[in-house]
């Protein structure tokens, strides 16, 4: 695969990441601006969340370092906010991952490109919990992921802010953000979705060359 292709890959990686992240701050502002609206989504995105959590617990059952993942899901994750960010993933992945794609001159077919936009937004979701899950075997590594996400997140509530009267209330948005949401997990969420879709689609093209360099059957005979 030629460097080209690889630059084109981490190009559409990083336009679904910071597509996806802009989504998830619009899915904040909807919320925040209309809370009695998106009240039973919010409410089912937070069941959703327990729900994965009680199924990580009950497949690591007796295992203690499984159990400490789970806890640490469990206790120091908003998975509502994880739910919430998976339409975003899903939104970027086909209407920014697709077309980039195409338009910086791939050789994938349309039905190719969907299917590595949809299956990035699983992956994105278990890199995600994996990463959340087992942070503590490499507690500065992931402390400092954690300075990161939050110095994006603060980056934006003072962009939001600075909207003025662009945005209607966004001082008061901003305001509400910064005592009610724990932003850095849309960060993590976006760059989650960067790697998952520069390895999904990395997986896939090298799955395809490999297929291209097996001898046909008529070739063998």
């Amino acid at each position: 695969m030629s460097l080209l292709a690889w630059l084109r890959r981490l190009a559409v990686s990083f336009g679904i990441g910071l597509t996806s992240y802009i989504i998830m701050l619009g899915i904040m502002v909807v919320s925040v601006l209309f809370d009695q609206q998106t009240a039973p989504f919010i409410k089912l995105a937070s069941d959703a969340g327990r729900d994965i959590v009680s199924r990580f617990d009950s497949m690591v059952s007796g295992s203690h370092w499984g159990q400490v993942a789970v806890n640490h899901l469990r206790e120091r994750v908003n998975m509502t906010h994880v739910v919430l960010s998976i339409p975003a993933v899903l939104i970027a992945s086909l209407i920014v991952g697709v077309p980039l794609n195409k338009w910086l001159g791939g050789t994938r077919t349309a039905l190719q490109r969907i299917i590595i936009a949809l299956t990035s937004v699983p992956a994105t979701v278990v890199l995600a919990v994996v990463l959340f899950s087992f942070n503590a075997t490499f507690p500065d590594a992931y402390a400092a992921l954690l300075r990161f996400a939050d110095w994006v997140w603060q980056g934006s509530l003072n962009a939001l802010s600075a909207a003025g009267d662009t945005i209607p209330g966004a001082l008061k948005l901003t305001n509400v953000a910064r005592q009610g949401f724990s932003g850095h997990h849309y960060v993590i969420m976006a760059l989650c979705s960067m790697v998952a879709s520069f390895l999904v689609n990395a997986i896939f093209a090298m799955a395809v060359d490999t297929r291209r360099d097996e001898p046909r059957p008529h070739q063998v005979a």
